[in-house]
């Protein structure tokens, strides 16, 4: 199907359509709301829900300081094709609880809550009784949580889509066995003495970047929009990661790629072909050691040009990126 059936909203039209269409239409149709999550913390998440009644869901899972408040087109852009959107702020980002008293490090106690959390969504809103079919769309650490999802809940979704999933983080010059190790031990030191958790070498509270020097997009317009929703709601706003939330990660990484076998629905993967975040190299282990039932149907495909943030690219990246999800998912569905 080409892009232009699928009526995605356009870079050049987005200062008017985002006053005309997508705040109005988020306005009447999304409600926000919460859950008790893991160890008790209070998770938000959105719903926005299709124009007409279907029995089609999208659950988005969101990358490292994200939060559903950034998701606004993209939401738009999936109702207007018929799907209810389930949007989840994961603990410690977005408005959901943090698990220290600081609010800005990015931080999490168990890479398993994550899971946990999206688990206990899809089950309070009975996602399996309510539609037919059910697709997740999962973004750098959201396509980290969505592949321990898939492991764990074989049976929940009708096929799933991860944008430039975190399945290997660019750690500069810095050797990966060294960052893994320091990451390990100085989270162990704060957990033995009871201090912080604090922010991991180099990293720090949030701080606005230009344009000119983003690692994300190639797309001003979007990249704009995206800096306006963290100024106007600075309780979203998120330093870099803690020394736990990097030794949580190395080794959930890791465990995806060696369980990747165990993962039997559809899939898709999308690599942004100039990501500096995350790695081409864990997203390509991942693919191929996918089990069988999955790779018969499994999909690569190099988003050409696009950085690390597909899903906010520019037209030429993000319409074609989008017309591959919907494709997919439309190929798959019951």
């Amino acid at each position: 199907m080409s892009t232009s059936n699928y009526q995605l909203s356009q870079e050049h039209e987005l200062a008017t359509v985002y006053p005309e269409k997508i705040q109005p239409y988020w306005a009447k149709h999304a409600s926000e709301a919460s859950f008790v999550g893991a160890q008790g913390l209070s998770i938000k998440y959105l719903k926005l829900t299709a124009a007409e009644p279907n029995n089609k869901v999208i659950v988005v899972s969101p990358g490292r300081t994200e939060a559903y408040l950034k998701y606004d087109e993209l939401a738009y852009d999936f109702a207007q094709q018929g799907y209810d959107v389930f949007i989840i702020d994961h603990r410690g980002q977005g408005l959901s609880d943090r698990e220290s008293a600081r609010w800005q490090p990015g931080d999490v106690a168990s890479f398993q809550y994550y899971v946990d959390d999206l688990a206990t969504l899809i089950e309070q809103q009975d996602l399996l009784a309510n539609y037919q079919q059910r697709f997740i769309l999962a973004h750098s650490m959201g396509g980290a949580i969505a592949a321990h999802y898939l492991q764990q809940f074989p049976n929940t979704f009708t096929a799933a889509a991860l944008s430039a999933p975190m399945f290997g983080i660019n750690l500069g010059m810095l050797p990966k066995p060294i960052a893994t190790s320091l990451a390990a031990i100085m989270s162990k030191l704060e957990r033995q003495f009871k201090l912080g958790p604090y922010y991991a070498v180099g990293q720090s509270d949030y701080k606005h970047c230009s344009f000119n020097n983003n690692h994300l997009t190639h797309s001003e317009q979007r990249f704009k929009q995206m800096q306006a929703v963290y100024l106007a709601h600075p309780k979203i706003q998120l330093g870099g990661p803690t020394n736990r939330w990097l030794d949580q990660s190395f080794t959930a990484m890791q465990q995806i790629i060696e369980r990747a076998n165990t993962i039997s629905v559809p899939l898709l993967l999308l690599q942004a072909e100039q990501d500096e975040i995350v790695t081409a190299v864990g997203q390509r282990a991942f693919f191929q050691a996918l089990g069988p039932t999955s790779a018969a149907s499994a999909q690569f495909k190099i988003i050409a040009g696009a950085k690390h943030e597909i899903l906010f690219e520019s037209d030429s990246m993000r319409n074609p990126a989008l017309s591959s999800i919907l494709n997919f998912f439309e190929q798959h569905a019951n």
